[in-house]
């Protein structure tokens, strides 16, 4: 699943490559990615032009003419961008067509969503307006992350995974944001010392920035079909059950915490 850095990314890429340009056509494939009927969405955003792109959480907002086009790659997925005349991919969902004929596929694996939003709904949408803060964000601080943690027993790995709170950190990345703060993901979030919450500030930064400064997973595509340079090497103890911890030596454990499964230290990630 593509979390906060290859979102980021991707919508870094729409701002360079499609902010400018006019939608003349939307063709779609699976309707139920959409939050109308597809005739309704293919007349509305004909016409209108793309103006920008952001991210927040697992979301890319682009912003249109008149609309919002709000796209989510569910477990996985490709945007690609093809020049007048190339071919399309064998499965896609949907297909924008721009004014000058390039054409931006989607291309969801299990589930993804396509949705036209106006600015005046943009706020009440089911999933997206309900997002936490970014945790590259300058409003990150470690005072915000000391109150998103305060008074509140629950495990600190499902705060991290919980998008009502931090938006865009999923359970890849999980792993070494823990094991880089020396927290057992099953700690609740309330026993940790100022000490911790900053330890555990700094390793989200750092972790999600490394992943941004190598463009991603290996296994997400950019608009032009290239995978990032992050691959499985990367990680410290993250998708390495048995082998010794870089730190210390000792095996790492996969364990399961609630519906998720957690790669961890258990000597330097002490419950």
């Amino acid at each position: 699943m593509p979390e906060l850095p290859e979102i980021l990314l991707r919508a870094r890429e729409i701002q360079c490559e499609l902010a400018g340009r006019t939608i003349q056509a939307l063709e779609i494939v699976q309707p139920k990615i959409l939050n109308m009927p597809a005739e309704d969405a293919a007349a509305r955003i004909a016409g209108q032009r793309v103006e920008g792109a952001s991210h927040r959480g697992k979301w890319i907002f682009c912003r249109l003419s008149r609309d919002w086009l709000l796209i989510n790659l569910g477990m996985g997925g490709e945007l690609l961008l093809h020049a007048p005349g190339d071919a399309l991919p064998e499965k896609v969902q949907a297909v924008l067509t721009f004014a000058d004929g390039y054409r931006l596929s989607a291309h969801f694996w299990w589930f993804g969503y396509l949705h036209l939003v106006s600015p005046e709904d943009l706020p009440e949408h089911p999933m997206a307006g309900s997002l936490g803060v970014d945790p590259l964000s300058p409003e990150f601080t470690v005072d915000a992350l000391a109150a998103l943690l305060a008074g509140r027993r629950t495990r600190i790995k499902n705060i991290l995974l919980d998008q009502r709170r931090i938006a865009g950190i999923g359970n890849m990345y999980s792993h070494d944001i823990l094991f880089r703060a020396g927290l057992h993901p099953l700690r609740p979030a309330n026993s940790l010392s100022e000490e911790e919450v900053e330890a555990f500030w700094r390793a989200i930064r750092l972790t999600l920035g490394e992943a941004v400064a190598l463009g991603g997973a290996k296994f997400e595509q950019n608009l032009h079909g290239e995978g990032g340079l992050l691959d499985m090497d990367w990680f410290q103890v993250g998708y390495r059950e048995g082998e010794p911890c870089p730190r210390c030596g000792t095996p790492i454990e996969k364990i399961k915490t609630g519906s998720t499964s957690s790669f961890l230290c258990p000597s330097c990630q002490a419950e």
